[in-house]
Order: structure tokens, then C-alpha cells, then sequence
């Protein structure tokens, strides 16, 4: 009986010392507009939905809400973010790959440089986002890891902007948002995803694994515009921000293509590109440690106590 009373205790208090360890994930409001539509098209427009809703139920959509906009004409950018508060909004995402066309307007852009200059943003940019479903034409489950992970990565970094897009043609919308923010380069070319290639650091690859189907499925062969790695210069709109945009997946074809970019650095670790698996973590020593040096003087304050 005595020892049944002893650890009733010792569990409650291991229990809440997890609690205080595991951090809680917050919630992340993003809007998500998709302007896919229209010539080259057809085959990936039809489920943009699904990868919004993807998002938005991640952990039972206890980590994101996605207020998803189908079909994204001017105007409407500016129409969400003032009817919320200025920071209400944590992340943008634009799904932007329409061919020769600019769909922000004057009013969409005074909105968002209110909104970046309160958020300094931090950026993605993603020319594989387009297509990279064009096999299946839905969401599979090493798609949305890597999405997901995408999400996650932004959320971490402070939240910002997500620019998915395709080839030069299809990123007229997409460079018009980096040009609106002093970017010194752009999406540019017509380049193709091979196999000689890699991911740079983990971020899109956890912590979520992606699975070893994804470039075969999701990446060989697309074709994607060059992402702007490397310094730019923003002005007023971006906060007169320096800011550097590194590369996290890299295929040569036959010369070295970033197609994905982030404005906060991934790591240096590589990845191939065709093998996006990643080895299982194992918590630092000194974490371990720690949680076990904090429980034991729990414990022994505790038997102290019960022993007098």
C-alpha cells in the first residue's frame, strides 16, 4: 500500500515535467491564393484545394489554418489581409504559375508591403511546386510530407511568404511579387529536375519523412525556373533588409539549377536527390540528461519528503 501511495506521486510529477519540457506548437494563420489556371494547365489545377486542406489538417488541424482562395484574381490579396488584423495572417502562400500574367494590382501590393513591413517575411521560393503532383493529380503522402515540412520550416523561421511556381513563362506573378520587393534576380529558364542532384539540409525533408518514391514520383524530369540563390538587396517594401537565399535542392542539367530557395539558412548537410531519407535523430545526450537530472532531484526531494 505504502509503495502504491509512493508512486502515484512519482508519476504525476514525471508526467508534468514532460509537460514543461515538450514545447506546444502554436498555431500559424496562413492564406494560401492559387492563380493556376488556364494554357499548360490542366493537369495540375484541379487539386490546389487538396493541398490547402492537406495543410490545414496536419496534427488535426491543430498546427495551421488555411483560409484557401480557388481561383486568385486581382484584388483578393488585398481584400483578406485588410480584413484582418496585421498580423493576423502568419504566412502567404502563392500558388502562382499562370502563363504572361500579373495578377496583383495596386491595391493587393500597398496591402502586402503594410503587412511585410510589420512581419519582415522571411521567404520560400519553389519552382517545383507546380507540377511536382503532375503524376498522380492529387495529394500523396510523400507530397504532402514535403509540404508540410515546407509550412513547418516557414512557421519556424518566424513566418513570411511561400512562392510556388513553375518555368519562366508561368512566373510572371511569382517574379512580380520578388520584383515589388527589390529581389536582384529572379525566376529564370526553362530547366528540367535530373537525378544528379541533391537536397541541402533537412528542413524540407522533416520532420515529416518525404520517403524514397518522391523523386521518382514527384521530381524527375519536371521542368522549373532557376531560383535566385545568393544576396539581394530589398528595399522599403522588404524592410531594406539584406537578405541571403540559400539553396535547398540543387540538380544539374547539365549546369548546377537551384529550384528551391530559402531566405534562412537549411544547413549544409546534402541529401541525394533521388533518396530523400533522411537517418533517424537521436535526442542529444545532454537533453536526456537533463530531463533525467531535473526528474531525479524531483524524486529526491519527494522521498525526502515522504520519509519524514
Amino acid at each position: 500500500m505504502m509503495i502504491k501511495k509512493t508512486l502515484q506521486p512519482l508519476l504525476s510529477f514525471f508526467i508534468l515535467q514532460l509537460a514543461v519540457v515538450l514545447p506546444a506548437t502554436a498555431t500559424s494563420n496562413i492564406l494560401y491564393l492559387n492563380s493556376i489556371r488556364g494554357w499548360g494547365t490542366t493537369s495540375v489545377r484541379d487539386f490546389r484545394s487538396e493541398i490547402a486542406e492537406f495543410i490545414d489538417n496536419y496534427e488535426d488541424g491543430n498546427v495551421f489554418d488555411v483560409d484557401f482562395v480557388q481561383t486568385h484574381v486581382p484584388g483578393n490579396l488585398a481584400s483578406f489581409l485588410n480584413a484582418k488584423p496585421i498580423d493576423y495572417y502568419d504566412q502567404i502562400w502563392f500558388d502562382a504559375s499562370i502563363y504572361k500574367t500579373y495578377l496583383l494590382n495596386a491595391a493587393d501590393l500597398d496591402a502586402l508591403n503594410i503587412w511585410s513591413i510589420n512581419k519582415q517575411p522571411e521567404f520560400i521560393l519553389d519552382s517545383s511546386f507546380a507540377f511536382r503532383n503532375k503524376n498522380t493529380n492529387t495529394m500523396t503522402s510523400s507530397a504532402g510530407a514535403m509540404t508540410v515540412n515546407q509550412a513547418l520550416a516557414l512557421q519556424d523561421a518566424g513566418g513570411g511568404i511561400f512562392i510556388g511556381t513553375d518555368h519562366n513563362d508561368f512566373a510572371h506573378t511569382a517574379n512580380q511579387i520578388l520584383a515589388n520587393f527589390g529581389f536582384d534576380n529572379f525566376f529564370t529558364g526553362i530547366n528540367y529536375i535530373t537525378s544528379n542532384g541533391s537536397f541541402v539540409g533537412d528542413s524540407m525533408l522533416a520532420p515529416n519523412s518525404v520517403g524514397s518514391d518522391f523523386f521518382t514520383n514527384h521530381l524527375q524530369g519536371l521542368s522549373t525556373s532557376n531560383v535566385p540563390i545568393g544576396t539581394h538587396v530589398l528595399n522599403e517594401n522588404g524592410g531594406n533588409r539584406t537578405i541571403n537565399i540559400y539553396e535547398n535542392l540543387f540538380s544539374y542539367s547539365p549546369n548546377k539549377v537551384a529550384h528551391i530557395g530559402t531566405s534562412f539558412d537549411p544547413g549544409s548537410q546534402t541529401t541525394p536527390i533521388d533518396n530523400p531519407e533522411l537517418p533517424e535523430s537521436i535526442p542529444e545526450p545532454s537533453s536526456i540528461l537533463g530531463l533525467f537530472a531535473l526528474g531525479g532531484l524531483g524524486i529526491r526531494s519527494l522521498l525526502l519528503r515522504i520519509s519524514q
